[in-house]
């Protein structure tokens, strides 16, 4: 293009300029052929990439042609350029800045949007259409799937048409490329039934590819990846079997307050005032924590049999084959079988409920942190937008960051 005039309008106001196209002719867009014969001037304004850190409004005068085909159902037909297609009224350059400051980094839609002088509604078009070009999950090659949930919104309570009064969680579940981090697709639920439509909506090669899939210990999701990937390995994460066993010390720790004193611990209770303790490492500790710890089972033997079946568990984990996987599987078995607490029998449950899957965790050492890393962008890209409302802009968003930082 080239300017036809500028203006200056103000320090405050910033410029005013005026572009035409330096080529005189174009093609028709339905027949292809040229014409330089001039219908009409019109002038749009158009928003561009800013100058020298000031405003700028810039006027554009188009060319619209006349059509020399006598063939052609088109009379005439506007100038387009590169930088101005047809019925634009952002230039590229500016496309290009509005996306590369929103899959560059977390901001929000509405700063980068009031950066470029453009609307709410305008910049999320522009992130919709191309986070679902570049988003798109079937051309990527996965081996490693991994599956995990977190909150999209706040809990809300609202009214069936009874009249009842409802709990709504809204979920979604992330989809994670584990051996790159790369967000593959976030779906609203909760439920095994949608992992088993997003997998079943992939093509049968996709699919096949799947060597193995990392979660939580969650049977609905198992359940239906073992539906739509009878062949793929499922391993479960040991970040979340540790926390359950801690779980199980917390709960009689606060069983045996109850029981012994009516009321929950206080700062006088060693159980209550160490309680840390219980749940850190046995190889980590201090003398010092050492000495604390026998103070704690000292004042309860429960708690150091449930501190021991828990150490039994990282015992468990830390095995990488298949014989020692079995003889840790034996020894905590005999320790849970030597106690009667209910806690340390519902530990044991779940741990045989998902014993395969521990022992291909033990063999292949693949976790589901990278799906946690996936859910710690997403929850860090919701608390700096002040939140989403729509799932769909939601998803987009992510989709277009968890892009740019795999091109990278």
């Amino acid at each position: 293009m080239v300017i036809a005039m500028i203006e200056e309008a103000g320090f405050r106001a910033g410029r005013r300029v005026l572009v035409e196209p330096l080529e005189r002719e174009g093609a028709c867009p339905s027949c292809g052929v040229f014409s330089s014969v001039v219908h009409s001037r019109p002038v749009h304004r158009v928003r561009d990439v800013q100058c020298g850190g000031g405003a700028l409004e810039v006027l554009v005068r188009k060319r619209r042609l006349v059509c020399r085909e006598q063939q052609c159902s088109r009379r005439s037909f506007v100038q387009t350029t590169e930088q101005l297609p047809l019925r634009a009224r952002v230039t590229t350059r500016l496309v290009e800045d509005i996306v590369d400051a929103l899959a560059a980094e977390l901001r929000a839609v509405s700063r980068v949007a009031s950066q470029a002088g453009v609307s709410w509604t305008t910049a999320m078009r522009i992130v919709s259409g191309t986070a679902a070009l570049e988003g798109n999950v079937d051309r990527r090659l996965v081996r490693r799937l991994g599956v995990d949930e977190h909150r999209f919104r706040t809990v809300r309570y609202l009214k069936d048409h009874d009249g009842k009064v409802i709990r709504v969680e809204p979920w979604s579940i992330v989809f994670t490329d584990l051996d790159t981090g790369a967000i593959l697709d976030i779906v609203d639920g909760r439920r095994g039934q949608a992992v088993r439509d997003w997998i079943g909506a992939r093509p049968r090669w996709w699919r096949k590819r799947i060597e193995m899939v990392a979660m939580d210990m969650s049977s609905e999701f198992r359940r239906a990846v073992r539906t739509v990937l009878p062949k793929a390995l499922i391993t479960v994460d040991h970040w979340h079997v540790v926390a359950r066993a801690n779980q199980m010390i917390t709960d009689v720790r606060r069983r045996r307050s109850h029981d012994l004193h009516g009321r929950r611990g206080r700062a006088s209770d060693p159980a209550w005032k160490y309680r840390k303790l219980l749940t850190c490492n046995q190889e980590r500790m201090s003398l010092a924590q050492r000495g604390r710890l026998k103070e704690i089972i000292a004042a309860g033997i429960e708690l150091g049999v449930v501190w021991g079946i828990k150490e039994h568990v990282r015992q468990l984990l830390r095995t990488r084959t298949i014989n020692d996987f079995q003889r840790a599987w034996a020894a905590l078995e005999h320790a849970v079988k030597a106690t009667k607490m209910r806690e340390a029998k519902s530990l044991f449950a779940t741990l045989k409920m998902w014993r395969r899957e521990l022992l291909t965790f033990c063999r292949s050492r693949v976790t589901n942190a990278r799906s946690e890393a996936a859910n710690l962008t997403a929850k860090n890209l919701k608390r700096i937008g002040r939140g989403y409302r729509n799932h769909g802009h939601y998803r987009l968003r992510l989709l277009l960051y968890t892009a740019a930082k795999q091109a990278c």
